[in-house]
């Protein structure tokens, strides 16, 4: 023992009296486990030991630099005497390695001694095997061992029970002589597997049936070992071995030969079992827990990682590949933050500083770019610990999209909603509570801030005269469970008297109990008004109507009459005076005759075309192919020395009225004969090219044609092209054909040029799937 005012090489050399210089130590296989002791007054500062002494050998020069305080180490332990008396102390004694020392220290805290395993071993050495009998080894008497004991104390231990010792110490001590074969096994040895001291012998061969047989292999291959290598290679060795009850007993088994003879061989061990049962377990159960955490760890569909705060990650579990595609290779030792969208970095490092403060972070979100440059939304709950975070995640991509997707149909709704004026509302039967859209608070002028009126007040905003209607209507669905339609007034807060029409429908729990009635509330104000504007239009229609047929009456009646009269005495003129007449006479009275015929053409004109509006229509496959042929065969009767060649595919149908066709074909077509009469030869043709959604249809011929500039004068009534006498004609067929396909829904228009011929197209509407149904095309 030294002060710490001693120089490090005055200590070196009370420590190593026998050593002639450093490079003892250094060469030295072995060395004494000498220490000094180093204590200001009665306080331990420190020990220097030989291994230290070793190590500094290593720069001899430095040493001379060096104090005492700056290479000591720390006691393992400071022991007092009284706890020598204590089982568990002396086991740390014996499994402690030997250049190691223990304290042991007084009542006054006084330094009394030092123990390591080293001596602890020779004090058990030195008590000589115990005597046999013809059965057993027994344990050694107090008086055998008291000198022992004695040669554990660098420093008397005046206080030291010498009987608590060896009486821990043969709890499970053990003592082979080689030679003879026999062995000593303490009682505590005994107990340790659940046998009373007789009846298990002292021989090799007691323990030797105990052992797992697998681990005496080990125990046996460790002794050679430790006998080779003549006590350098420890024995010391984990096994199992079996318990009276069945059970199985782990054991620290440790050992020394403590006698050689001059030969080498081994002639006395002395060795300790220490009962690790229950840290091996602990140790097992650690093992499995660690386990199946790795299990969890690599199974565990989050993401899993153990990251630090500087940003780096540790650890990553398999589902990382799996959802951003990187292997956990790539990730381990990389920054997550080169992962995490450019948008989302302050954020994140605003979480991981809520991390460094040792606070947890939970339903954080951001992006992590995967391997093939997209990004996903990944929720984040993270528990810091130290300088690490343990993190669990969750790939919420298809959840995110889902809601901003939601979000945006949400606010589709709304703008659909305010454009239709068109609000929803919920009824819940329960509690009466009443839910609007923003919508329904538009259509009643009410403030949002003033939340959806109760069931009552709700009343009071209808017309007085559908409150009643209103209330009998919604009692009968929830008493039915059946969907309703009304329509009702309200009155909007500025005074104007709104007409609305309100659906519902039932919603009704698993047990099918109706719990809502759900619906829609539409402003149908503007509709209510067009629909009697329409009324009053329809009426005027109707009035208008009533007197074109008047008209019709009165041109078929009253204007026949006197064209009769005017044709009657032109005829009875020249039938009693045409012989008095000159040639001038009878010319006039020819133009008076051919423009009463015109006049009645005229008439007849027009009640067809009136016909063309008042006249029900039954629509049906109509072939338009038979019409133009049939027309055709009937004018070349007339006119059988025209040159004319007709074009007409075969079955060219449309789905009309089959009269009210064969009126426009037969204007068509006789248009196209009129206006080609000038022409040595000719051609019509009929054919169908579909423009959009209607098919359309056309009669073409190579005739006198029209000038395009006037084409808005084509279908008008009355509205001629060309002149009287060269092609003759009402100016009535063309306007009468387009009233008749805008009446089918279709419309008809005209190309042409001078002299090259005209083109008029009209579509119809494709025919309903009920009506493709009806009967054969044709």
């Amino acid at each position: 023992m030294v002060s710490p005012n001693t120089y490090l090489l005055d200590a070196i050399a009370l420590m190593t009296p026998d050593m002639a210089s450093f490079g003892d130590l250094k060469t030295s296989k072995s060395c004494d486990p000498n220490h000094v002791w180093v204590l200001e007054g009665d306080r331990i500062l420190g020990v220097l030991t030989v291994a230290t002494v070793v190590h500094l050998s290593a720069n001899p020069a430095a040493l001379p630099q060096l104090s005492l305080s700056e290479v000591l180490v720390s006691p393992q332990a400071i022991l007092s005497e009284v706890a020598l008396s204590d089982g568990d102390v002396i086991t740390d004694v014996w499994r402690s390695p030997p250049v190691v020392p223990i304290a042991v220290v007084d009542e006054q805290q006084r330094l009394v001694g030092m123990i390591t395993r080293e001596s602890l071993w020779s004090a058990v050495a030195a008590v000589p095997i115990p005597a046999s009998t013809a059965q057993e080894m027994s344990p050694p008497s107090p008086a055998e061992t008291a000198p022992a004991v004695n040669s554990l104390r660098g420093t008397p231990l005046s206080v030291m029970s010498v009987e608590a010792i060896f009486d821990t110490l043969l709890a499970g001590y053990w003592d082979w002589d080689i030679p003879a074969n026999q062995e000593y096994l303490s009682p505590g040895f005994k107990r340790m597997f659940g046998y009373a001291d007789h009846e298990l012998p002292n021989a090799p061969e007691a323990w030797q049936n105990l052992i797992f047989p697998e681990d005496l292999a080990k125990v046996m291959a460790s002794f050679e070992r430790h006998v080779s290598s003549r006590g350098q290679e420890p024995f010391d060795n984990e096994v199992r071995y079996h318990h009276k009850n069945g059970d199985i007993v782990w054991v620290n088994c440790v050992g020394e030969v403590v006698a050689w003879d001059e030969q080498g061989q081994p002639l006395r061990m002395i060795g300790c079992h220490i009962d690790i049962t229950q840290q091996k377990r602990a140790e097992l159960e650690t093992q499995q827990t660690k386990e199946e955490l790795e299990n969890f760890f690599t199974v565990a569909l989050d993401l899993l990682c153990i990251a630090d705060t500087e940003g780096y990650f540790r650890r990553v579990n398999q589902a990382w590949e799996t959802t951003l595609g990187y292997a956990p290779a790539e990730l381990e030792g990389q920054s997550f933050l080169a992962l995490v969208h450019p948008d989302d970095i302050e954020e994140t490092l605003a979480a991981i500083a809520q991390l460094t403060h040792q606070e947890r972070v939970q339903s954080f979100v951001n992006r992590y770019r995967c391997r093939d440059g997209s990004y996903r939304y990944i929720e984040w709950y993270s528990q810091p610990q130290g300088d690490l975070i343990y993190a669990a995640a969750r790939d919420i991509t298809e959840h995110r999209q889902l809601e901003m997707k939601l979000r945006r149909r949400e606010a589709h709704l709304k703008t659909a909603q305010r454009i239709a004026k068109l609000g929803s509302w919920e009824f819940e039967v329960a509690t009466g509570r009443i839910i609007w859209s923003d919508e329904v608070f538009e259509i009643f002028g009410r403030d949002p801030a003033l939340g959806p009126p109760s069931y009552a007040e709700l009343l009071t905003i209808y017309h007085p005269d559908d409150q009643a209607y209103h209330d009998r209507v919604v009692q009968e669905a929830i008493k039915t469970q059946q969907p309703y339609d009304l329509d009702l007034r309200a009155f909007h807060p500025d005074g104007r008297l709104m007409y609305l029409q309100a659906r519902g429908e039932p919603i009704f729990n698993a047990a099918g109990e109706l719990v809502q009635l759900v619906g829609v509330l539409l402003d149908i104000t503007e509709r209510k008004q067009t629909e009697a504007q329409l009324r009053q239009t329809s009426a005027q229609l109707a009035a208008s109507n009533d007197e074109l047929e008047a008209f019709a009456y009165s041109v078929s009646h009253d204007l026949r009459a006197p064209l009769r009269a005017i044709e009657g005495f032109s005829q009875a003129l020249l039938e009693d005076y045409g012989d008095q007449f000159d040639q001038l006479g009878q010319r006039y009275f020819d133009r008076i005759r051919h423009n009463v015929a015109r006049m009645n053409d005229l008439i007849n004109a027009l009640l067809a075309l009136s016909r063309v509006s008042r006249s029900a229509m039954t629509c049906t496959w109509v072939n338009l192919s038979d019409l133009v042929t049939a027309e055709i065969t009937e004018l070349q009767t007339i006119n059988p020395d025209r040159q004319v060649t007709l074009i007409v595919p075969p079955q060219v149908v449309a789905w009309g009225d089959r009269t009210l066709l064969g009126v426009v074909i037969s204007n068509l077509v006789q248009n196209s004969w009129k206006f080609t009469q000038h022409h040595p030869t000719a051609q019509i043709e009929l054919g169908q090219c579909d423009r959009g959604e209607q098919p359309t249809y056309f009669i073409r011929d190579d005739g006198a044609g029209f000038d395009m500039a006037h084409a808005d004068m084509l279908f008008g009534v009355f509205q001629r092209l060309h002149n009287m006498t060269e092609f003759p004609g009402t100016g009535v067929g063309l306007a009468t054909a387009k009233r008749i396909i805008q009446r089918h829904g279709g419309k008809m228009w005209g190309t042409g040029a001078v002299e090259a011929g005209a083109t008029i197209y009209f579509s119809l509407p494709m025919a309903s799937d009920n009506a493709t149904n009806q009967g054969t095309r044709g």
